[in-house]
């Protein structure tokens, strides 16, 4: 499955991404506070790479039916903020499934990008599928396309949720929609638009839940673990 979605932040950017599994890596990347990139499909220098896979011993992929050697990518690179130099360094993060990371082939072309990540100083961390496909991917992928409010909605959002963690306080053990539904009663705005502002919250970490949980608003607020974090 190929995915086309919006860049995190850079308007009329495009994000393509090859797989689900790549989707739901995309989505916890970006939501990590040390991510300042992330670039997709990132290609390594060939000659590098030739140069790793004569060293390993390592047949080096090439096109089908031809001896011409095909560049390698990472499935993401990313510029990441350390805290304790406030500089920034570089991470590279391929994505497999856990069958496919243990094919002999796949774990040769894994050893040379992480081979060029050695040489570069690159920290390197395979993400696999097992660990990305949880009930918290879903409800990101879910909360993704409301990372934006609209402009006409940023005010509205300052009254809604002082609102919304009133009566979340009054009443913990309510159903989520019906906390929405009278935040946005108070703020004088519909429901849809509580909705969306809620779940603005939630992906910018306004508010905070149990990411165990599914992303159903019929559940009680107490069982979904809401609570605001401002």
């Amino acid at each position: 499955m190929k995915t086309k979605i919006p860049h995190f932040e850079i308007p009329y950017r495009i994000v393509h991404l090859l797989s689900q599994n790549e989707l739901w890596a995309y989505l916890e990347l970006i939501r990590n506070p040390l991510v300042i990139e992330v670039y997709e499909q990132y290609a390594l220098p060939l000659e590098e790479t030739l140069a790793s896979a004569e060293f390993l011993g390592v047949k080096h992929p090439v096109y089908p039916g031809t001896k011409t050697p095909i560049i390698q990518t990472i499935d993401f690179m990313c510029d990441m903020y350390d805290l304790e130099t406030g500089s920034s360094y570089q991470a590279a993060f391929p994505v497999k499934q856990p069958e496919d990371a243990m094919r002999y082939r796949t774990a040769e072309k894994l050893a040379l990008q992480e081979a060029y990540c050695v040489t570069k100083g690159i920290h390197y961390e395979l993400l696999l599928s097992d660990k990305l496909r949880t009930v918290k991917s879903v409800s990101l992928e879910c909360l993704y396309r409301h990372r934006k409010l609209p402009m006409h909605y940023a005010r509205v959002a300052d009254r809604w949720l002082p609102n919304f963690f009133g009566c979340l306080f009054d009443d913990r053990h309510a159903r989520t929609a019906h906390l929405i539904d009278r935040a946005s009663n108070a703020t004088g705005v519909k429901y849809e638009t509580g909705v969306t502002i809620f779940y603005n919250a939630l992906w910018h970490k306004k508010i905070e839940m149990n990411w165990l949980k599914p992303l159903k608003l019929e559940m009680a607020a107490s069982d979904l673990g809401l609570y605001p974090n401002v």
